[in-house]
């Protein structure tokens, strides 16, 4: 008997990996067209679309709480103590950027402005 090794499976394996999510503060369901549009576009420029990111909703960001923990995520909202809006910041495994409230983005430039700074970094742009 001779020792030769057959492979069953030839395909190569593909790891997927995950989409990145967005978490707001409020229900998709109360987020105004307004506020759907301003998000829209930023994800327009990061090359995204609402279709390619996971949308969630948490009242206060909670990454310990995500079931499936992803590579990158964008954080919509007031925020816990020592973290600060428009850093890019690793923790718990996860790269994020935090900035406040889409509606409060709709009237101010500069805020705006710190957030594409930090987005071009967390999506290496």
């Amino acid at each position: 008997m001779t020792n030769s090794i057959n492979a069953i499976y030839t395909e190569e394996l593909y790891s997927i990996a995950a989409q990145p999510t967005v978490i707001l503060t409020k229900p998709w369901a109360e987020v105004q067209p307004t506020e759907r549009e301003q998000l829209s576009k930023i994800l327009t420029a990061l090359k995204l679309s609402l279709e390619r990111v996971t949308v969630l909703h948490q009242p206060k960001l909670d990454l310990a709480a995500l079931i499936i923990k992803p590579e990158r995520v964008i954080y919509f909202g007031p925020l816990p103590a020592g973290l600060t809006h428009y850093e890019y910041i690793e923790t718990q495994g996860v790269a994020l950027v935090a900035s406040e409230d889409l509606d409060q983005l709709l009237t101010n430039d500069i805020a705006r402005k710190k957030l594409w700074a930090a987005l071009k970094q967390l999506f290496s742009l």
